[in-house]
């Protein structure tokens, strides 16, 4: 039995081994070579057989069978790998390209073999769904009519998200032809392997939850201990979810003509919202902050558009990248818009900008890139191309101008409505300079209602408009995280002395730290709430929104734990602090756009949220293994520790599994293949595996040891930070958006 257990676990190290050199190869080789040598190669299917065959005969020999429930554990994930091998065995997929009133009858596979399928597709009519009053996808939708001969013909519609079922295959839409005269869908024939896969993927799920509650299984074995108390409430919580300072003042317009400005509707990273969205967006990203020398991001805006001669020579665009401060002639950190040109007017980036366009091998290829494109930003806002309020419907469609583009308004529309719009920007702009404020007010008091009549429901609703505005004010976080990263390093080193001198935190701290995360956990529960109200949709689709996600679980479960675990206190202020600081990282180019088509699913946010919730398990995890490393002379508040370690850890690695295959099954419905070795997908695989493993502490009796589980649980939250930033940033994939 030794043997086969070595052999066992030794099989499943390999895969890990495998796994990430696939993900690397992938990276510096493409997708096809990781394919051809790993992920479809001979060699890694005999590897997951392996795997799956000694892992049964151990299980066999082990009589897992008379522990029912750790037994069907077991077999769902050889299920799942039964399944996957079915489809390896029997599927085809491929595309078909159907003309608008065309039929076709077959598709072609990626190896370019034609399938020919036992009836036809007829397009009836393709349609490209829009998002109200703009040019952002919303949908694509094909009408379709399956002639089939023996089994009769079919109407339906395939969009994304929507798939269409008959005789086992699967249709699934996936994009049109450049004219959007036709279209392109994908087709799936799998009717055995998928049938397995979420037989498996049910097993999993039922077992998880049997492994939690039966009463003679090591979980429960683990509660019955005194310092496991903290479990009970674990599980109900899893379950529930520096200032720039400008030398002089800029001219601009008065705050609250400014404000009244931020009030128009304005056409935005393909979404119409607040001109104060925009002002706060573009002001963010060129001072690295949402306000400028006591002036609101909506004062900025204007001071630019109104004021250039002023505004060109204030240091007021900050440059991150040394190279670029250096071609630049900067001491510091801020540029002005007129540092961008040498005494002979040249473009002084010009030469560097070229170099990177042209693929040429450089440093800081990134902070050229950022520098070129704030200095075209205020190109375009200062050239009339980037504010694009005045909108206009043109033959049934919503079209939006700026100030130059407003040119191009055709003609054949109403007189009146045509002079309004070439003339009205001009207009304001000659209130301005004469500083009618009133009158100013009054024209744009004016210009809104003009746009309410002419928009009509293509507007977003007021809840929808005032809440955007509440938004835009509510920007805290950098502080936040500051505060909390400060206050969780505090408590850390706090609490390792008063476990070493066998104290605890006075009440009255920790009734302290736990009002202030009380606080943190209503502001963070508003910021959620306004972007869900904003865009639609609940605020899972990037990496901003799922860090900060993260950190309002985190929060949660600290406030829920705390007085079972003091511990849990600095870890979870720490944890929120980390998490909040990254989520910051992309506040520099906010977005809140609308959801691109394949992403319109509400599996995609079950399975963010589970898969967030055991991130930020894993993460008490990790410092709590800090924690016991710093205290490791005194044994008893490792061994304590370690049993709380050992329990976070069960729905931790559950909840981890759970959210894999929910994702699975959102990628099937999605795409028409539950598993594609995208990096993501790896990675949650790799850490799935590297978290199982102390699962099995009879097995391998190295993790009944506290010090060596406390050392590895630090290790192997490096697999959680590849996973979620090595993809995002180094990997690529098609995940890297979240």
């Amino acid at each position: 039995m030794k043997t086969v257990k070595r052999i066992s676990f030794s099989l499943l190290c390999v895969m890990l081994v495998v796994l990430a050199a696939a993900t690397v190869t992938e990276k510096v080789a493409g997708t096809a070579v990781a394919q051809k040598y790993f992920y479809h190669s001979p060699a890694f299917v005999l590897l997951w057989v392996g795997i799956a065959g000694f892992a049964a005969v151990y299980v066999m020999q082990r009589r897992l069978y008379r522990r029912l429930s750790v037994f069907v554990l077991h077999l769902s994930f050889l299920l799942i790998l039964a399944g996957a091998g079915v489809t390896w065995l029997t599927a085809s997929r491929g595309k078909m390209h159907i003309p608008q009133g065309q039929s076709c009858g077959a598709y072609v596979t990626a190896e370019g073999d034609s399938i020919v399928m036992p009836f036809g597709v007829t397009l009836n009519q393709f349609e490209v769904k829009f998002y109200p009053g703009t040019q952002a996808p919303m949908d694509f939708v094909s009408s379709v009519t399956i002639r089939d001969n023996e089994y009769g013909n079919v109407s339906g519609t395939v969009s994304m998200n929507k798939i269409l079922t008959h005789r086992g295959y699967r249709i699934y839409q996936m994009g049109y032809d450049a004219a959007m005269g036709g279209t392109v869908l994908q087709v799936s024939h799998d009717p055995w392997g998928i049938a397995v896969t979420y037989c498996g993927y049910f097993l999993l799920f039922l077992s998880s939850v049997w492994v939690l509650v039966d009463k003679n299984g090591t979980f429960r074995r683990l509660l019955a201990q005194k310092t496991a108390k903290v479990a009970v409430a674990l599980i109900l919580a899893c379950s529930s979810f520096t200032v720039q300072a400008a030398d002089a003042t800029p001219a601009t317009i008065p705050r609250n003509v400014a404000s009244e400005i931020g009030d128009l509707y304005i056409l935005h990273n393909d979404r119409i919202c607040p001109f104060s969205t925009f002002a706060r967006d573009f002001t963010l990203k060129i001072t690295g902050k949402d306000s400028f020398g006591g002036l609101s991001a909506e004062q900025v805006v204007a001071g630019w558009i109104f004021f250039y001669d002023d505004w060109a020579d204030v240091p007021c665009i900050k440059i991150k990248s040394a190279k670029v401060r250096q071609a630049l002639g900067l001491s510091g950190k801020y540029a002005s818009l007129n540092d961008f040109y040498s005494p002979q007017n040249e473009y002084r980036l010009r030469e560097l900008v070229t170099k990177v366009l042209a693929g040429d091998d450089l440093d800081d290829r990134r902070g050229i890139q950022e520098a070129n494109e704030k200095y075209e930003l205020l190109r375009q806002l200062t050239n009339g191309n980037l504010v694009k309020i005045l909108p206009v419907e043109v033959g049934g469609a919503l079209q939006w101008h700026s100030q130059s583009s407003s040119l191009d308004i055709p003609a054949d529309i109403p007189a009146d409505k045509w002079t309004f719009l070439r003339n009205a920007l001009n207009y304001l702009n000659e209130l301005v300079m004469k500083k009618d404020w009133a009158g100013a007010s009054q024209f744009v008091a004016g210009l809104r209602r003009y746009q309410v009549k002419e928009c009509g429901a293509a507007l977003p609703g007021n809840t929808q408009f005032q809440a955007e505005k509440i938004y835009n004010r509510l920007n805290y976080s950098r502080f936040l995280f500051m505060f909390l990263a400060t206050l969780g390093i505090i408590l850390f080193f706090l609490q390792c002395r008063n476990f070493a001198l066998g104290t605890s935190l006075r009440p009255v701290v920790a009734n302290a730290v736990a009002v202030v995360l009380a606080l943190v956990l209503a502001y963070l529960s508003i910021v959620i709430i306004l972007r869900w109200i904003i865009s639609g949709h609940v605020p899972l689709s990037n990496g901003f929104e799922t860090m900060q996600f993260m950190s309002w679980v985190t929060v949660l479960i600290t406030l829920l734990l705390h007085r079972r675990a003091q511990a849990l206190l600095s870890f979870g202020t720490l944890v929120a602090g980390l998490t909040l600081m990254v989520s910051t990282f992309g506040e520099s180019n906010p977005q809140i756009t609308p959801l691109m088509p394949v992403l319109q699913s509400p599996l995609l946010s079950i399975h963010v949220v589970v898969i967030m919730v055991a991130y930020s398990l894993l993460a008490f995890l990790m410092f709590g293994g800090l924690m016991a490393i710093a205290l490791r002379r005194h044994t008893e508040h490792v061994n304590r520790l370690y049993r709380m370690g050992r329990i976070m850890l069960y729905p931790a690695v559950f909840l981890l599994a759970a959210g894999i295959f929910i994702g699975a099954m959102w990628a099937n419905i999605s795409w028409g293949n539950y598993w594609g070795w995208d990096p993501k997908e790896v990675w949650a695989l790799i850490t799935f595996i590297i978290y199982a493993l102390p699962l099995h502490s009879e097995s391998l009796p190295a993790f009944r040891r506290p010090m060596f589980f406390h050392a590895y649980m630090v290790l192997a939250f490096l697999s959680v930070l590849i996973t979620y930033f090595g993809v995002n940033f180094v990997l690529g994939g098609m995940h890297s958006y979240a």
